[in-house]
């Protein structure tokens, strides 16, 4: 039934949302969601090396685009302004000086060879071949056209607003844990752009902010910034020589979908899937400490819900197939494991319905290797967990929560010794 729901949803969000963003974009406002500041885990200790490590960062209130700036929206701008994008720089520069091997010719924001221009019809589409210089030369215009402050986000912001702000999921892309759901990458892109708001929004109603186009952020780079990073709104170095990118594009894999992810580049480099989306200032939130966490509380808060015999995971009926419905359980088991990096568990599968004792040794081992591969996902290291399909050889816990509900515990999962 939550398919179908889902389903008829997402069918009913295809046939309306272009009508409202056509809408939308015909006017010089942009549209933006507002994304009140917070404080909230920067990076991962399981991602990338220039992710780690995960460290508490603060932002200020702001806006963010609720969609990537589109080719209409950009066209306005050189209209307006004559501006001539690094892309275009570099292909004039190539016809005299052929050393210039990056120079694409005739491949640019407004076309996709020599002579041939993006049709009207796919103005919708993200703009692309847009360098860090180009991103900010718009937000200098369009900042002067309404008098508001337009700009670049900067990476946290870009994280926060990805994560879902303070109505975060704690999702491995923006706004789902399958990247299908809200991303055109590598598998279903068919490696090209895609309109705008065609997938799935996350948590704070913002499209693509995995996939579809690689976005610029305002910082420079640096590998090992978040070993130092200010907590407080942190802007990036004050110097470099390349500048962030984030969010995965249509031609990425799925890895470089994940909020964390950091690449980087050149702000005068222009790829064909380099775009970006606004942000702009609004009224800074007040500064609120986040509460530091009790690590010998949150223990006793896991095994209390049932981290030895857990309550809260769930299949398919006769399959192993982990539902959604298991998700919260999931990323407490996930948050765990990444406070406590020295300790490795083991997961035991438990079933007796198959009608054979055959049949339910191999799916309980199939249900708990599929939470373990649920755990792999979100970056804990496979080293750590153990598997073990016990199907009716060993007594299932008793079938109530501690609250007396009637619900099956199809799994136990257990903390072994702390590895050295």
């Amino acid at each position: 039934m939550y398919r179908k729901s889902l389903l008829l949803a997402s069918v009913i969000m295809a046939l309306y949302q272009p009508i409202a963003i056509a809408q939308q974009k015909s006017s010089n406002q942009p549209e933006m969601v507002f994304v009140e500041g917070g404080t909230f885990n920067m990076g991962s200790n399981t991602g990338g090396s220039d992710e780690k490590p995960m460290h508490e960062v603060f932002v200020d209130n702001y806006s963010i685009g609720k969609y990537e700036v589109t080719i209409s929206e950009f066209r306005r701008f050189v209209k307006d302004t004559k501006y001539v994008t690094d892309a275009e720089k570099l292909a004039e520069l190539y016809k005299t000086d052929l050393s210039q091997t990056k120079a694409r010719p005739g491949k640019n924001w407004h076309s996709i060879s020599i002579g041939v221009e993006i049709p009207e019809k796919d103005s919708m589409l993200p703009v692309s071949f847009i360098s860090w210089n180009d991103a900010n030369a718009y937000c200098d215009w369009l900042s002067k056209q309404t008098s508001k402050t337009y700009r670049i986000p900067t990476a946290a912001e870009w994280e926060f607003a990805a994560r879902g702000g303070t109505k975060s999921g704690h999702f491995i892309y923006s706004g789902s844990n399958i990247a299908e759901e809200v991303a055109w990458f590598s598998k279903n892109a068919g490696f090209k752009s895609h309109n705008i708001g065609t997938k799935r929004a996350n948590e704070l109603g913002i499209y693509d902010m995995s996939g579809n186009m690689q976005e610029w952020c305002y910082d420079w780079y640096n590998a090992y910034y978040y070993t130092d990073s200010p907590k407080e709104n942190p802007r990036g170095p004050d110097q470099g020589r390349r500048k962030v990118v984030r969010g995965g594009s249509w031609g990425s894999a799925e890895t470089s979908l994940r909020t964390t992810y950091r690449n980087n580049d050149f702000p005068n480099s222009s790829q064909a899937d380099f775009g970006f989306r606004l942000a702009r200032t609004e009224t800074p939130a007040p500064k609120v400490t986040a509460p530091v966490k009790d690590e010998s509380a949150m223990k006793k808060e896991l095994d209390s819900k049932g981290f030895i015999n857990i309550y809260g995971i769930y299949f398919d009926p006769g399959s192993a197939k982990v539902k959604a419905e298991s998700t919260p359980v999931i990323h407490e088991l996930t948050e765990f494991l990444n406070e406590e990096i020295k300790v490795s568990i083991v997961i035991e599968g438990h079933t007796d319905n198959t009608g054979t004792a055959d049949g339910n040794l191999k799916l309980s081992m199939k249900r708990a290797e599929a939470i373990r591969d649920a755990l792999v996902e979100r970056g804990i290291e496979d080293t750590r967990i153990q598997c073990k399909g016990l199907g009716d050889t060993q007594p299932i816990a008793e079938n109530k929560t501690s609250d007396g509900r009637k619900q099956n515990r199809r799994v136990t999962i257990k903390k072994l010794s702390d590895t050295k």
